[in-house]
């Protein structure tokens, strides 16, 4: 059997694996939605930003648009000049909003006006354009002629405002009336935001914002949003160092795409015309399978892999471009930017794990022995509740306070059981506690040896002395009587007054029963005698003891009510006994016995015969023998 300290330690230890087992497991699982959340949330921020971005440049540009179509420099006249007041305030909007790229107007009569920011622009675009290397304002000015010809003047001004540069061409073939952002805002008399589209002059992806003129002469203001710069900006806010970021339009058009710059250098050299990148061009990649797999669905998300096997989290969604256009938005986080923070808790969480587990080994083994030793104790002091021993001065101490409890009431019981053995017999005690003695009204009929005493003269040294004094007197006599009875093995049965009732065989069977009481009835009178000469001593009336002992049969058992009850003996054995020790009044004796014990002893102990006597109560007359002492 294993002890406690050594089960309390394993239980403990196997609860805490099992424990740290399952908060393992626990810590995976959570890491690994943790995983899903962090890429889900590098998402959420990536689409706000880039959203956010492109609709606050958008209105943004909007706001300055629909103003300067309400402004008379620029609505009440198609006459334009090299110095008129609208370009002073087209160069205003461009320094403002540096996100714009252009602003032009374009009137009924084919006139159009111009002004860029050249700047920004890169090589390839600036040649384009012919831009002189100090030019940072391009204004281009179309002037219809008298035979309807558009012929473009292009003034370069550098960052002071002076004219670096001027460049007439008769033949630049721009007409605004035929663009897509002039004649869909004149059809819808209301602002408007394109899908994307090339920019004529400088072939660049742009989105054009727009709105009617509101002035003297029919004509429509635009700006300019160009797309590469913007591209660029969402390609920093992607999701992890390996993620992607996809924005097209509903007809598929890229708006930003990582390799968005290659795609436009593509496209721009088309073999029938140049034209803008278009989500169809990507054939093969995980943001392909992602397009196939969502129908045509304004939401889809969820995980894939791409062929190598590494993991992503994807999500497509759909957004307003403008009022009266939709674009997609397709975000791809890989995994695996971030599982090397995840990987490197689980593994902290499992060497934190070890060693808390390690930890708690000696603790909960000391833990354990306190238990054990407070349990121990606990189990000594039941030991002494058994025997009826004396109990120890404190209860067993713990801090746990289930044993504390414990420990009280084993002491609690043990103080109880003894002061109980005090009022009945210790043998009756340990004899309901081990469940030998019944509880229940009855008896059996057994051989028992029976022993009554009694003081001579009591009641006339009762009348003279003090109660006090007598009360002690008597405890001093009863304790060594009982005593001498008890070192026997005898059953003190009851205190009559001053006399006293034993029997012997009685819970617990004596086979010598008879011996052990002459014994002590012989050692009861010398421990009388040495008592007497110390009452003497003390100016006290000495006590004089006559016994009486009967062998036989009578009926053992409990005696009296269900409420309370008294373990005896009864019959005429008992009697005789007490008639036996009256009777040496009669013979002048001290100790008086029966026939049957003088049978049964005489090889153990003197007796002196005595007559036959019928004693008081009875009908057969029966030998009596004076117990002198043990055999020589």
């Amino acid at each position: 059997m294993l002890t406690f300290r050594t089960s309390i330690t394993s239980a403990v230890m196997v609860f805490i694996v099992a424990l740290a087992a399952l908060l393992i497991a626990i810590q995976v699982r959570a890491l690994h939605s943790a995983t899903q959340e962090a890429a889900s949330a590098y998402m959420d921020v990536t689409s706000t930003k880039a959203l956010g971005r492109l609709q606050t440049e958008i209105t943004a540009i909007a706001s300055v648009v629909r103003v300067l179509a309400t402004s008379p420099s620029v609505a009440d006249s198609n006459e334009w000049t090299e110095t008129g007041p609208a370009i002073a305030l087209f160069k205003a909007a461009l320094q403002e909003l540096p996100q714009m790229d252009s602003i032009y107007a374009g009137f009924e009569n084919g006139a159009w006006l111009e002004v860029r920011r050249t700047s920004d622009l890169n090589e390839e675009q600036r040649e384009r354009l012919r831009a002189t290397p100090r030019a940072d304002i391009a204004i281009d000015l179309v002037r219809p002629s008298s035979g309807g010809e558009l012929p473009l003047r292009r003034i370069f001004e550098d960052r002071q405002g002076n004219d670096v540069e001027q460049l007439d061409l008769w033949k630049y073939g721009y007409d605004a009336r035929k663009r897509p952002w002039y004649h869909e805002t004149m059809k819808a008399d209301r602002s408007l935001v394109s899908l994307p589209y090339l920019s004529f002059s400088i072939g660049a992806p742009v989105i054009a914002i727009s709105a009617p003129l509101r002035g003297k002469v029919p004509g429509v203001i635009a700006a300019d949003l160009k797309l590469d710069t913007f591209s660029d900006f969402v390609q920093t806010q992607r999701p992890g160092e390996h993620g992607i970021v996809l924005i097209f339009d509903s007809t598929g058009s890229l708006i930003a795409h990582p390799d968005f710059a290659q795609y436009v250098t593509n496209a721009m050299t088309h073999p029938s015309q140049p034209q803008l990148p278009n989500i169809k061009d990507i054939n093969s990649g995980v943001a392909t399978a992602v397009l196939r797999g969502s129908h045509g669905r304004d939401y889809y998300d969820g995980n894939i892999r791409d062929d190598q096997g590494n993991g992503y989290l994807f999500r497509l969604a759909k957004f307003t471009l403008g009022e009266q256009h939709n674009a997609n938005i397709l975000l791809l986080a890989a995994q695996g930017d971030f599982v090397q923070n995840v990987r490197r808790l689980q593994f902290t969480g499992l060497i934190l794990a070890i060693i808390a587990g390690a930890a708690f080994i000696p603790v909960v083994w000391i833990f354990g022995s306190g238990m054990s030793r407070s349990l121990k104790g606990i189990t000594a002091e039941a030991v002494k509740l058994q025997k009826l021993a004396e109990p120890t001065p404190s209860a067993v101490a713990s801090r746990i306070k289930e044993i504390h409890e414990l420990g009280s009431t084993v002491n609690l019981a043990q103080r109880t059981i003894r002061s109980f053995a005090r009022f009945v017999p210790k043998e009756i005690v340990r004899g309901v506690m081990d469940n030998s003695v019944s509880t229940e009204l009855g008896g059996v009929r057994q051989e028992v040896t029976v022993v009554f005493t009694d003081v001579r003269d009591f009641t006339t040294i009762a009348e003279s002395a003090d109660p006090d004094m007598l009360m002690r007197q008597m405890s001093r006599y009863f304790s060594v009587l009982t005593e001498a009875f008890l070192v026997e093995g005898g059953t003190v049965d009851k205190f009559i007054g001053d006399a006293v009732m034993v029997f012997w065989n009685a819970p617990n069977p004596q086979p010598d029963h008879i011996e052990r009481a002459c014994r002590a009835v012989l050692s009861g009178r010398m421990a009388c005698e040495k008592l007497n000469a110390q009452f003497e001593a003390e100016g006290l009336t000495p006590f004089f003891t006559r016994f009486g002992i009967h062998v036989g049969e009578a009926v053992v058992g409990n005696l009296g009510s269900i409420e309370r009850m008294n373990y005896t003996a009864l019959g005429n054995t008992v009697n005789l006994a007490a008639r036996l020790e009256g009777l040496n009044k009669e013979f002048g004796t001290a100790i008086l016995v029966s026939e049957g014990v003088y049978l049964r002893a005489q090889h153990c102990f003197q007796f002196r015969p005595l007559e036959s006597v019928i004693a008081k109560g009875m009908t057969k007359g029966t030998r009596i023998f004076e117990l002198v002492g043990a055999a020589t």
